[in-house]
């Protein structure tokens, strides 16, 4: 298991287009929001190119850790799951190892578009906020390491893909990544609030209000990780 596992990490490391498109991107949609049509969200005592940079790095690691699911379905499609079954690794191996490489491939698109707020917008945060930011929302986003998994063992090919791109910008839209929560109808909101995107982008939002992660934040995330995680290996086992 932990030879194929620092395969994943190298193949996911080593994917400059894949890299080049999950981080430049949301860096693109960063500028755009805030130097062009000047749509930057504001938090309570937050500087708005601080808070949308958040969003924004959110979005983008969501995107990096979602599409870890396409690689699975071409896998599917070329018989290397077939390969797989017959050696000694097993099935929590294998999906572990994706949901580790899918969730350590979103770490250099946080890091670039914080950088773009700081070197291009001015954004300004103690050291210790910075690297908090980092934390924070890489963890918020391995729900979608393990949804990208379990979508790769349910659909093959173009379905897959279709179908990560429509869950990854509804979920964005819906988790107020790219329009405030609260400009939503009541209704709405409520769902909004217990979504995946919505905690993940919640977990950046409080570390700049100087809150400290706990309670709903760090739950929410948890039980949508072990709830996608769970269904991946069900997947992982009926398309084997």
């Amino acid at each position: 298991m932990g030879s194929y596992l620092r395969l994943e990490l190298l193949r996911a490391l080593r994917n400059p287009v894949g890299l080049v498109m999950l981080t430049g991107f949301p860096v693109l949609l960063y500028l755009l929001w805030t130097k062009v049509l000047d749509l930057a969200q504001a938090g309570q005592g937050v500087d708005p190119a601080a808070y949308t940079m958040v969003s924004m790095a959110t979005y983008g690691a969501m995107g990096g850790a979602l599409f870890v699911g396409g690689a699975i379905a071409l896998e599917r499609g070329n018989g290397w799951l077939r390969q797989l079954a017959v050696t000694p690794l097993p099935a929590h191996g294998y999906v572990t190892a994706k949901l580790v490489s899918g969730a350590a491939g979103v770490v250099p698109s946080i890091v670039v578009v914080l950088a773009a707020g700081a070197l291009l917008n001015g954004v300004r945060l103690p050291l210790g906020t910075w690297a908090a930011l980092v934390a924070l929302i890489w963890v918020g986003v391995l729900p979608f390491a393990a949804l990208g998994v379990a979508f790769g063992y349910t659909l093959k090919g173009q379905m897959a893909s279709v179908a990560m791109i429509a869950v990854y910008f509804g979920l964005s839209v819906l988790g107020g990544l790219w329009l405030p929560v609260t400009a939503m109808p009541a209704a709405m909101r409520t769902l909004a609030e217990y979504s995946p995107a919505y905690q993940a982008g919640s977990l950046g939002w409080g570390a700049l209000e100087g809150r400290l992660p706990g309670g709903v934040p760090l739950a929410v995330p948890a039980v949508w990780t072990l709830l996608f995680a769970s269904l991946a290996l069900w997947r992982y086992r009926r398309a084997v």
